[in-house]
């Protein structure tokens, strides 16, 4: 009984205002819950924009039905009111929020679109240098390898003198000329022991510890360029999708995105719905990516008319269970406005809500990325001059 109520005094207040958009978008909705005649009578002389006569009749109905509308708990309806107020910030912030993202978006795109072929080449620098420096790292390892196995034979040898030695030094008397002499190969062949079994320790350490860098390097950097090639061309089927579109239309697929994301948004609706407005998330997203403005324009219609209440504020009546969304509520803003503190420190937000003159930035950015791209030639033909690489 509430709801007819409700509506019919939001029609006699907008027949008051002269506002026939809220009278049209309520009747359409006061058609469903015309359940006696005085209501039904109500709506044809609205419909026949006989304004006199509804606005008479509203007037005696209602006052009918407060003579006999039960005592309602006002706790029940000022926290019903608090929801709304919550439930409306949380609009107002997810709407900031999307709006500070659709920004940053067609930004990349645009940069995308402006300097991606560009930073592609300098990427794609970057993974051959990188594919270069570990073909030299490769080489340095197979010299190596060749030192160590060399470095191995000579300490062999080495040791087989020194054991020879040692035995000509033990058959000699102890204070003999020759034994002196004896002694004193025996230590310049340790010494040099000493010196090769120190070279083979630093080469055996340069096996393991330097190419690895350079290999992780090099995928690193071709990691990089697939990503960025896959960001660029999903960013250029964007572009292209937008060209076919007027000014007039991709203006109005971003606003009626924004619209639809207000109105029916799963953090905002009621849980019973949440499931539901996801779907419908899900295929306003995907018409957006598109650049399908009729497949937004119709949902964004069917949501305005609000046949169904969507808030939780219009479908809960239990008090219990209304604080309990009003605290999950708070929570979801106190999330959001977080969020939004963050993104807003964010490099990419500052630049993008600070510069005024946006072709200036893209001329000075293409300036630079050409000294980028020179500076990689060069290091390029360097390394391909290296007989190593």
């Amino acid at each position: 009984m509430s709801t007819p109520i409700k509506r019919l005094e939001i029609i006699k207040n907008a027949i008051e205002l002269e506002d026939d958009d809220i009278i049209q978008s309520q009747l359409a909705r006061l058609k469903s819950e015309a359940f006696d005649e005085e209501l039904q009578a109500i709506v044809v002389a609205l419909e026949q924009e006989n304004y006199t006569a509804a606005i008479r009749a509203i007037t005696a109905w209602l006052q009918s039905q407060r003579a006999i509308t039960q005592w309602r708990d006002p706790q029940l309806a000022a926290s019903k009111m608090e929801l709304k107020a919550l439930e409306e910030r949380l609009r107002d912030l997810i709407d900031r929020r999307n709006a500070r993202v659709q920004q940053l978006d067609e930004f990349n795109d645009l940069y995308f679109s402006r300097l991606g072929p560009l930073m592609q080449q300098i990427l794609a620098l970057r993974k051959t240098l990188a594919e270069l420096n570990l073909r030299r790292q490769q080489a340095e390892t197979r010299r190596r390898e060749e030192d160590y196995r060399r470095c191995q034979r000579y300490m062999a040898q080495a040791v087989e003198v020194l054991a020879t030695l040692t035995q000509r030094w033990r058959d000699l008397p102890a204070d003999s000329t020759r034994a002196a002499e004896a002694r004193k190969h025996l230590q310049q062949q340790s010494n040099l022991i000493a010196n090769l079994l120190a070279e083979a320790l630093e080469l055996e350490s340069g096996l393991t510890r330097e190419e690895e860098p350079a290999r992780q390097a090099r995928d690193e950097a071709n990691a990089e360029y697939e990503k960025y090639r896959e960001q660029h061309h999903d960013a250029e089927v964007r572009l292209r999708k937008g060209k076919d579109l007027s000014e007039e239309d991709r203006n109005a697929l971003k606003r009626l995105w924004r619209q639809a994301s207000k109105l029916c948004h799963p953090d905002l609706v009621a849980d019973d719905l949440k499931e539901e407005a996801n779907t419908v998330m899900v295929q306003l997203n995907q018409a957006k990516q598109r650049g399908d403005v009729k497949a937004i324009r119709s949902p964004v219609a069917r949501l305005q008319q609000g046949f169904e209440p969507l808030m939780a504020s219009d479908r809960l009546n239990d008090l219990e269970r209304i604080r309990k969304k009003m605290a999950q509520v708070r929570e979801q803003i106190d999330t959001l406005v977080n969020e939004l503190a963050e993104l807003e420190k964010e490099e990419s937000w500052l630049l993008v809500s600070s510069l005024n003159n946006m072709e200036a930035y893209f001329a000075q950015q293409e300036k630079a990325l050409h000294e980028v791209r020179a500076s990689l030639e060069h290091q390029v033909s360097e390394a391909q001059l290296d007989p190593a690489a």
